[in-house]
């Protein structure tokens, strides 16, 4: 008889979490996004999975870079436009978007509300994400 190992859940609510930004202050300045991690080794025995909410206010820019895993984007409100490598698109509310690993990608809040969106990584850990930015 084959006993899986069984993971234990994660159950939070993200009201009760901080928001967090870039530890560069310059980068923080120039991309002010704000952001909470949902699930993630960081928050318990997730695997191969961490996830987060987002938040871009109008105009802001989220620069061009790219990271090892790939990565999904899932629009609550708010408008945007995203470019990953050669492909562009107008989001809003429900528009989903999967970025390749190391695909070149940038995302901008164009509307007149906050950008709000769910991010989701294909790694175990959101803080070994290693982001490099593209000038």
């Amino acid at each position: 008889m084959c006993l899986m190992n069984k993971q234990k859940p994660i159950i939070l609510n993200q009201a009760e979490l901080d928001w967090e930004t870039w530890d560069d202050p310059e980068l923080a300045a120039k991309s002010p996004v704000r952001w909470k991690i949902l699930i993630s080794g960081e928050r318990g025995p997730s695997s191969q999975l961490s996830t987060g909410i987002a938040e871009m206010t109008p105009g802001t820019l989220l620069p061009l870079h790219h990271h090892a895993p790939a990565e999904t984007y899932y629009v609550i409100s708010g408008h945007g436009y995203v470019t990953v490598d050669d492909h562009e698109a107008s989001l809003g509310p429900g528009a989903s978007v999967f970025i390749p690993a190391n695909a070149k990608h940038s995302l901008r809040c164009t509307g007149t509300e906050n950008l709000v969106f769910l991010f989701t990584f294909a790694a175990d850990r959101f803080d070994e994400i290693v982001y490099h930015f593209d000038a």
